[in-house]
């Protein structure tokens, strides 16, 4: 829809920033661009874009247009039998089917701008993360009708169109698919213990995920830890999970510490210290099982040596972290990251908490983004308990820390939609087999066997059953001799004078019967229960399941089946308009989101169509109309575009690095008019303010005044969430908002007597529909600007380095001198308590929770 309808624009805020990067590396190289700082944001002090950005997506974006220009244009016509199927695709859309595309009469290849390529990189890949996500259901369920499912499911799931539709050139557009395949990958290599080589390939997934989305290294790789150790927990340890998680963590890792941005953090940092962690556990642990083989221990000795060695492991961790601890060798951990660790739904930084992503996710989100999937992915879940594969488990983990953290953060709704699909599509898998089931049987397909049943030797959990080696490790209380005597007896089929039992065939995850750990004892729980279970109903249940399976069985079944799908399709049961209603959603909200944002539509009540362009119009003409090294103030938000479609300098980005100079573009805007314009002519030569309502400036002037009071204590003085700079409840300003600089200019000439004071900002454009309106700074300071713009006026960390951060002018020395860098309640990073921060703190949370400081 955006492309059709709107042509190759790039959408909202990021997605420009990530456009312009691209265009750097297209035209300088990747040499350049890992040392790019770019002296066109934030400024006067700039920002080093090559350290501070994930590059996956620019990456391959102009990998794919490099590619493109070594391959000649070229056209065909289509194949005849692709043509043969053009009346039914038009018959199809008669009849409304708004999916089945055209069918061309030729196929051509041209190359294509990097522009329209950034366009196109959304659809591309969220098409490939569908196919992964097929992949990644087959893994779990085994069925290829759940795989076929959760690719339609994720193809059209609101939560996965949020980064998937045309021009929405942002970081998650990619990530998705890199997260697909290496979650697929990772189950893929601990299917059974000879698939570990497969975690060559997730190393390499997750190297490119981490390298594409800054949650990559922390989302993706957690969940594969946890996962890893997961196993440990439930017994499922063996030679071939050890191998394929340390090489997709070696693997993995050392493709992500090429990226400056990560760098060390996978062993630095306490957000991505537990996999870490896990690596070296199972260093340890098949260290223990190496040595077990070797000297053929028995199960007390075997519990007995690894409990030495894990403990080993701990005392040294202790030791090498107290050691290292001092040294501010751990990394520490960002505030959104803390914040959803936190219990209050608010993260102490009100930077953050501006922030509509990053508020909880509330019941209607979740209705509207996961829509009819989330109501049968319970059942999905159900039904996985029969197989309970490694698979398995990781859905129940990828299930609850998507709950968890969507609930926090609601812009991680969007890791939601491929584990509502694989769930919502394994229960439809689940019903699809068992109505195509009988009619497979029919036409020839083996059906269920009772498994042959051996006897052996053995006391509870004593039985050998394919050890790697060959060797008895299940004897208890014996000595070594004794147990190679009563393997080699097992070997030949001779019973001993104990009690028989049916001997457990290794599941396809189990490399052998591990003793003296928790394989060891499911095995005797599951011994004991077994004996329990009476042989005739177990023999009844296996002759049920054969008959079934059975050509005379199968032909009830298939009566049965043609019933359900004729009562389906002819009486259209209840899931049936459902399934309409959820594909008209979807359909909906793919238009809803398929506007630029900087350029939108809308219909009038009359039904006419209008295209509105204010926002693209504005920074067009700065772009047009004001000198090359123009320097734009707006808040924040709007900084990517102001370089990405204006060109001009702005002050701040949504990169939003430097909480402290947001606060001084904050302060800018809400001060009175006169103190603002006494820093803005230091920093701006235009200001531009959105404007027309909803969620313009006006709307956003809060949080800016609180993130200024959050570094300078003056800006409202005892109040941290600055209740006196806003709309009262008549809906008039208050005093503080009256008197702002923001007030002035958005109501200029606009409102009854408010006006801009002409000696110090003279308008200078408004669009249309006065959305946007941009004022010239009266002015300005000359020695200010040169000042900045001098090279040699740059701190460089070394001579000759690229890395070199602007100054502040002069004149502005005496206000940043006033800042107090920000600190957070809870943060586990400070070196010191700092009781001013502690104070401001519990006041700011008490205010955000409706209650007085004093109750507090």
């Amino acid at each position: 829809y955006p492309i059709k309808e709107f042509g190759m624009i790039i959408h909202e805020f990021d997605p420009w920033f990530n456009y312009r990067a691209t265009e750097y590396l297209a035209e300088h190289g990747l040499d350049k661009f890992f040392k790019w700082y770019d002296y066109d944001s934030w400024y006067p002090i700039g920002r080093p874009v090559g350290t501070t950005i994930y590059p996956g997506m620019q990456m391959t974006a102009v990998a794919i247009w490099e590619t493109m220009k070594k391959i000649p244009e070229f056209s065909f016509p289509t194949p005849a039998p692709l043509l043969m199927l053009r009346p039914v695709a038009s018959f199809a859309q008669k009849l409304g089917l708004m999916y089945v595309p055209s069918v061309p009469t030729t196929i051509t290849f041209a190359q294509m701008s990097v522009n329209d390529i950034c366009c196109m990189i959304p659809p591309w890949f969220g098409s490939i993360a569908s196919l992964f996500t097929g992949l990644l259901t087959y893994e779990i369920s085994r069925s290829v009708n759940a795989g076929l499912m959760a690719v339609g499911i994720m193809s059209v799931i609101p939560a996965h169109l949020m980064r998937s539709v045309g021009g929405e050139f942002d970081n998650e557009a990619v990530a998705m698919a890199a997260i697909c395949s290496t979650f697929w990958l990772w189950l893929r290599s601990v299917r059974n213990p000879g698939s570990w080589p497969w975690g060559v390939l997730a190393g390499a997934s997750y190297a490119y995920a981490a390298a594409a989305w800054g949650g990559g290294p922390i989302f993706v790789l957690n969940m594969v830890g946890v996962h890893a150790l997961m196993l440990v927990g439930l017994g499922r340890f063996n030679s071939g999970v050890h191998k394929a998680y340390t090489l997709f963590w070696v693997i993995g890792t050392l493709g992500a510490m090429q990226i400056p941005v990560i760098g060390w953090q996978p062993i630095r940092s306490l957000e991505q210290m537990g996999p870490f962690l896990v690596c070296i556990g199972y260093q340890v642990l098949g260290f223990c099982d190496f040595v077990r083989r070797r000297k053929d221990m028995s199960p007390s000795e075997f519990v007995s040596f690894r409990i030495q060695a894990v403990g080993a492991l701990v005392f040294g961790l202790l030791v090498v972290a107290c050691l290292l601890y001092p040294t501010g060798y751990f990394g520490p951990l960002s505030s959104r990251i803390r914040g959803l660790f936190v219990k209050h739904t608010k993260t102490g930084n009100p930077l953050v908490d501006s922030v509509a992503e990053h508020q909880p996710a509330n019941p209607s989100m979740y209705s509207s983004y996961l829509n009819l999937p989330l109501d049968y992915a319970v059942l999905g879940g159900l039904v996985s308990l029969w197989n309970r594969n490694n698979g398995f488990y990781f859905l129940v983990l990828y299930g609850f820390i998507a709950e968890h953290f969507s609930g926090k953060m609601s812009r991680l709704v969007l890791i939601c939609g491929p584990i509502v699909s694989v769930s919502c599509a394994i229960w439809c898998g689940f019903l699809l087999d068992h109505i195509i089931q009988p009619f497979l049987l029919l036409l020839g397909k083996e059906g269920y066997k009772a498994p042959d049943t051996s006897t052996t030797n053995g006391d509870t959990g004593g039985s050998t059953n394919g050890s790697s080696k060959g060797k008895d490790n299940g004897s208890k209380g014996k000595d070594k001799a004794s147990a190679k005597d009563k393997g080699k007896n097992a070997k030949e089929g001779k019973k001993a004078d104990k009690k028989k039992e049916v001997e457990r065939p290794l599941m396809e995850w189990e490399e052998e019967d591990r003793p003296g750990g928790v394989m060891h004892i499911k095995k005797i729980m599951n011994n004991t229960a077994a004996r329990g279970w009476p042989s005739s109903t177990q023999k009844a249940y296996q002759s049920a399941r054969e008959y079934l399976d059975s050509p005379i069985g199968a032909v009830p079944r298939a009566v049965l089946s043609v019933a359900v799908i004729w009562y389906v399709v002819t009486m259209r049961a209840s899931v049936v308009p459902k399934i309409v209603e959820f594909v008209k959603h979807a359909d909906q909200v793919a238009h809803s989101l398929s506007d630029p944002q900087v350029v939108y539509s809308v219909t009038d009540r009359q039904g006419n169509y209008h295209l509105i362009d204010d926002y693209y119009q504005g920074y067009k003409w700065i772009d047009e109309n004001t000198p090359k090294d123009a320097r734009v103030m707006a808040w924040w938000d709007y900084g990517y575009q102001i370089t990405g479609i204006a060109r001009r300098t702005s002050i701040a980005d949504g990169n939003t690095w430097n909480h402290e100079h947001i606060a001084t573009l904050g302060r800018c805007l809400t001060n009175p008019e006169k103190k603002a314009h006494n820093i803005i002519r230091h920093l701006a030569d235009y200001v531009l303010v959105w404007t027309g309502g909803g969620g313009d400036d006006l709307a956003k002037s809060p949080h800016m005044a609180r993130i200024a009071n959050s570094v300078y204590s003056d800006v409202c003085p005892g109040d941290p969430t600055c209740s006196l700079f806003g709309i009262d409840q008549q809906g008039n300003p208050t005093k503080m908002m009256s008197e702002s600089l923001l007030y002035k200019l958005h109501g200029h000439n606009q409102k009854a007597g408010v006006q801009a004071n002409p000696r110090l900002f003279t308008e200078a454009y408004t669009s249309k529909h006065n959305l946007v309106r941009i004022f010239k700074v009266v002015n300005i300071s000359q020695e200010s600007k040169d000042f900045a713009m001098d090279p040699a006026n740059r701190k460089c960390d070394a001579p000759g380095s690229w890395y070199c951060e602007g100054q502040y002018p002069p004149a502005l020395q005496k206000l940043i001198e006033k800042r107090k860098a920000f600190k957070q309640l809870e943060d586990f990073n400070a070196d010191q308590k700092d009781k001013d921060a502690e104070e401001y703190q519990k006041a700011y949370h008490a205010r955000m929770a409706g209650k007085s400081i004093l109750s507090s």
